[in-house]
């Protein structure tokens, strides 16, 4: 069964260094989550992800300009190969489960 799945990927809060290497609020630390939504069915998954602050070769980016682009980019190169597909996967099959669910749990007949 396919399904027309909307994944949107949330990026808060960042925790950084006051200062790192000569510059301030260097980020190192990505509170992340990831909502899956079916318009009448949702998941979601939540972490954290450390991203390398001022990575050999890049280019510093002052706070005030990161976006939710960027954040993603840092986030998402920094998961082990597949961890990103495996929890599109994963959300996938939660949604799955909740328009069939492989176990009830009833009330006894009698109660």
């Amino acid at each position: 069964m396919a399904l027309d799945i909307t994944y949107n990927w949330n990026f808060n809060p960042l925790e950084s260094y006051p200062t790192a290497s000569g510059e301030t609020d260097v980020v190192f630390l990505v509170h992340w989550q990831l909502y899956a939504n079916t318009g009448s069915y949702n998941a979601s998954a939540i972490g954290t992800q450390t991203v390398g602050p001022l990575e050999s070769g890049s280019t510093f980016i002052p706070f005030n300009e990161l976006t939710k682009d960027i954040v993603y980019g840092w986030v998402t190169s920094s998961m082990a190969s597949g961890s990103v597909d495996s929890m599109y996967a994963s959300l996938e099959q939660q949604i799955k489960n909740q328009i069939n669910p492989p176990i009830l749990i009833q009330q006894a007949p009698w109660l």
